[in-house]
């Protein structure tokens, strides 16, 4: 196996899903959001755990994600939460999964599309209330064109929803109100038209955890699901308990005793001011190492924190390990979790490297290995 890798622990992932169910009304459906991989945590073995959990559907980006679990024998609705283009109409009739429409001409075409297959088309509507991206924008004809939509003789609604842009902001809910309020009345205009559909949902991971009034029929969490606080307000307070699933490691490469002035790395960005000991760990930023945490990320090694020195190379960086008592090559490095009593979070990662927790994660490089455990949370 390599000597850098991914660990899984697939027991966070069941704890972080009974959290999440704890949070809602138990008539509450709730959609696994495992796009992008499962944010890079594995798509197939998350799928199983979140299916064995009792996760009612699965909501991905792109029509190849759909298709991969469908692949791998999940029958439960899979949402196409992105936009599906006519080419893909056809695949989506095949494997039976549901596209997200937000204009009159996707819906038009799909029809036509399911009609010539004699098939009908399962699909969820989607509501811009705030977040400027996909979705009808709420104008004075916007419950006329869903209402024609529920009228083709090809399509079924099963859902309708929008997207929160703010809902991890717990000291300031303005904003996630008021899409809430928007979104609610376009319902509710909807009803005296006498459309009401299945399913309507809203909340993602932080209005899950927050906000229950919210949850409607089913929630969507993606985030929370592999332990991620969804925004730094959720990861402060002490009652919201979610336990990281990835853990990301390496072997210690080499151990290289150097004099006072020794540069290090490409460009020379560090320069040794002593006798140091320095350490070199076998992945780069083609492995998801960002580049800007040269000089100013750490790693742990025997349970102590270690400063990554220099430029971050495509296939290694290097570490100070002057303190480390008896550092031998092969030893683990932790990048992203725990080792005695110290622990270095993707969130704290993120903020050092200018980004995001889920960043950190969803961008680890192709060859590095996932490798899963069960190892029981208490």
């Amino acid at each position: 196996m390599r000597s850098a890798w991914a660990e899984i622990n697939l027991d966070a992932i069941r704890k972080n899903i009974k959290y999440l169910k704890s949070r809602t009304d138990p008539a509450t459906k709730l959609m696994g959001v495992i796009k992008a991989n499962a944010y890079g945590h594995g798509v197939i073995p998350v799928a199983q755990i979140l299916r064995e959990e009792g996760v009612s559907h699965f909501g991905v980006a792109i029509v190849e994600e759909g298709i991969e679990l469908r692949q791998a024998g999940f029958h439960e609705p899979i949402l196409i939460l992105g936009k599906a283009f006519e080419e893909d109409y056809s695949l989506i009739l095949q494997y039976n999964l549901m596209p997200t429409i937000f204009s009159m001409k996707q819906a038009v075409i799909l029809n036509e599309v399911a009609g010539k297959a004699n098939r009908k088309a399962t699909i969820h509507i989607k509501i811009d209330t705030g977040m400027g991206r996909l979705g009808f924008m709420l104008k004075d004809d916007t419950i006329y064109q869903i209402a024609k939509i529920a009228a083709l003789p090809n399509l079924r609604i099963e859902g309708i929803f929008s997207h929160f842009a703010t809902s991890p902001q717990i000291s300031d809910t303005t904003y996630c109100m008021g899409q809430f309020l928007k979104f609610i009345k376009l319902l509710e205009e909807l009803e005296r038209l006498g459309l009401r559909f299945p399913l309507r949902h809203l909340s993602n991971s932080g209005a899950t955890i927050l906000f229950p009034e919210m949850q409607l029929d089913m929630v969507r969490p993606g985030t929370s699901i592999f332990g991620l606080y969804p925004g730094p307000e959720l990861e402060k307070m002490s009652e919201v308990t979610l336990y990281p699933a990835m853990e990301i490691k390496a072997r210690l490469a080499y151990v290289k005793p150097c004099p006072a002035g020794t540069r290090v790395s490409y460009t020379g960005s560090f320069v040794t001011t002593h006798s140091s000991v320095l350490g070199i760990v076998p992945l780069g930023y083609v492995d998801g190492i960002f580049r800007n945490l040269a000089n100013r990320g750490e790693v742990l090694l025997h349970g102590k924190r270690c400063s990554m020195v220099g430029n971050i190379c495509m296939d290694q960086f290097v570490i100070d390990i002057t303190h480390i008592t008896n550092p031998i090559e092969g030893d683990e490095i932790v990048i992203v979790g725990r080792q005695g009593n110290e622990f270095i979070s993707a969130e704290e990662i993120g903020e050092k490297a200018g980004t995001i927790s889920i960043e950190v994660l969803c961008g680890l490089g192709k060859r590095m290995p996932l490798v899963y455990r069960n190892t029981l949370i208490v």
